[in-house]
This record gives C-alpha cells, structure tokens and sequence, in this order.
C-alpha cells in the first residue's frame, strides 16, 4: 500500500495537505471543481453573456414593433390623410385641407351624437365599475360559494357580443319579449317598446354592455382587493368599524389606481363600441343611439363619405385622448 493512501485512510485532514504537497488531488474534489459554477470555460462565458446581451433583446423587439408601427401607427396616419381629402372609398384622393373639419364641427348631428356617445359610455362605465366593485367586495370578504361566482360572472363577457346582442334583442320585445313577460307578471305590463321608443332605446344597450362588461371589471378590482393586507380589517375591526366604512375607507384608497384604470377602460370601450349599438338598434330609432362609431360607419361605408367619417374618427380620439389624460392623473394615488 502507497504511503499517499495510508495517509487518507487514517487523517482526512493530512490526506489534503499530502495531496497539495504531492499534486494528486482526490476524486472527490475533482468532481466538486468539475460541478462548479462557471468551470465550463471561456465559451460557456460567452454563451451566457450572448443570451442577455442587450443588442440581442432589442431584436427580439422588432418584430412587435414592425406590427405596430403597420397596423396602428399606419392606420393612424392613413384617417389623417383620408381626413383632409374628398375620397369616396376609391379613385383618387384630391386634398381639401380642413373642410371635412369644418364640416363635421358645424353639424349640429355631431354634438348630437357626441351627447349621447357620452352619455352611453359614462352610464355603462358607472354601472360597470359599481356593481362589480361590489361583487368583488363580497367575493373578497369571503362570501360563501365565491369560486363558483369568479366563473359565473366572467361569462357573460366571453360570449359574442353580437350573439349576446341578438339574444337581449329578442328578450325587449314587446309581449314576447322575455324582460316584458317578467315585467307582465308582476303587474308592470309586457307592451314596452324599450328600443322602439326614443326616450328609453339608449337604456337597454346599456344594460347590455354592463351585462357583458362587469366580469372583466369584477377579475381585475378582485384581483386588486386581494392585494389588501388582511392585518388592516383586523385592525378596523377591532376599532369598531362596519364594513361599508371598511370598504369606502380602506379599500377604495387603496385600490384606487386599479379602480380608475378599470373604470377608464370600460369608458372608452363603451365609447368606441359599435358592435352592441349596431346590432340591437342600429343607432335608432332616428338617431336615439347615433353614438359616434355607428354615424362614422353610416358616413363612411353607407354614403361614401369618408373624408367626413374620417375627420369624426380623429376628433373621436382627440376626445378619447382628453379623457385618458384626466384618468391616468386622476389614478394617481397617495400610497403609490
């Protein structure tokens, strides 16, 4: 037997210092060395460094990039252009400067369509934010069956808006409508015409778009509640407070950033929607829910018009800009 294997045999410590002595280094450390972070060499140093290599992450933006600058920059600039023309959806285009502006703000239609664009959007928002800010609030404060209502209530928002459109269509009619059936027996009469008459049309598609609207809503201020630290109910309820003071006192502030942000999406959704409007009463009757997208689509592709269509879809935007403004500022919150 070699004096180097009776020296790591009998003392584990002298079988190191033999081995620094000798230049023979056990197995066991070779193996140890060999399983080091960073023994791979000088390539595997490069490779690392290539995979986080910043000129490598830009290229993986392009792509996004070269999507967006065609679909939405592109588009953006082309409603511009058509803006200040006479084009009519073929042929050439000749220029007429800001005409189609001037146009479109001396009609009295356009204030008319932007009244009630206004009040469809921020009546659908309100609504929206509202009861799914409570059906959060009960699913949050642990009400009982609240994973069957995380899937029940996000339906509605998964299913066709025009096939959903349709469907309430049907349920307003008047007599067999299913609403006026409800309505007959509990002694309110079943001969409402909701979408026929001018004074109520707007409320049904509202309803509609809130009905659609709230699951979306409901996951993302659910999602913000959930963020709350529980040890601040605890606190407040030790000190006595209800939980409508909880709600309006600790989790409104908050949460105030989502809860904006939330609301200010379901307004501009609402504002640029065409799809509900269109389908239950195609801006009618006369011009009762004329909102702006379904008197741009009736100028553009109904009458050709499309320089006027086009300065009304950039004035759309300037206000949606406005808006968007105010919320994002309005998001802003203390604790953030």
């Amino acid at each position: 037997m070699s004096t180097h294997s009776v020296i790591t045999a009998s003392d584990p410590g002298a079988a190191g210092d033999a081995a620094k002595s000798t230049g023979v280094v056990p197995s066991r450390a070779r193996s140890r060395s060999a399983r080091r972070p960073g023994a791979g060499g000088r390539g595997a140093g490069r490779r690392s460094r290539a995979t986080t290599s910043p000129l490598v992450t830009r290229l993986a933006l392009v792509p996004a990039l070269v999507l967006l600058a065609v679909f939405v920059l592109g588009a953006i600039v082309q409603t511009v252009r058509i803006s200040t023309t006479d084009w009519v959806g073929f042929g050439p285009m000749h220029s007429v400067g800001l005409d189609n502006y001037r146009t479109v703000l001396r009609s009295s239609d356009t204030y008319q369509s932007l009244g009630v664009t206004l009040v469809y959007a921020a009546a659908s928002a309100v609504a929206t934010i509202v009861i799914s800010s409570l059906l959060a609030a009960a699913v949050s404060h642990g009400v009982k069956g609240g994973r069957f209502y995380r899937v029940i209530w996000f339906l509605p928002g998964v299913a066709p808006a025009a096939a959903v459109s349709i469907f309430w269509t049907a349920s307003f009619q008047p007599h067999s409508g299913g609403v006026n059936q409800v309505l007959g027996h509990i002694g309110l009469g079943n001969a409402h015409a909701w979408l026929g008459d001018a004074s109520t049309a707007v409320w049904p598609v509202v309803f509609v778009t809130v009905w659609a609207g709230v699951g979306f809503a409901f996951l993302l201020l659910l999602g913000a509640m959930e963020q709350v630290p529980v040890s601040i109910y605890e606190a407040a309820r030790i000190d006595g407070a209800s939980t409508a003071r909880q709600f309006f006192s600790m989790t409104l502030p908050m949460i105030r950033p989502v809860f904006v942000m939330t609301a200010l999406l379901e307004f501009m959704w609402a504002f640029n929607g065409f799809t509900t409007v269109w389908a239950m009463t195609q801006g009618g009757p006369g011009t009762a829910t004329s909102i702006l997208p379904v008197r741009i689509y009736r100028e553009a592709l109904l009458k050709g018009q499309f320089g006027p269509a086009s300065a009304l879809a950039v004035l759309s935007a300037v206000v949606l800009i406005a808006v968007g403004l105010v919320g994002v500022r309005a998001s802003r919150s203390k604790e953030a």
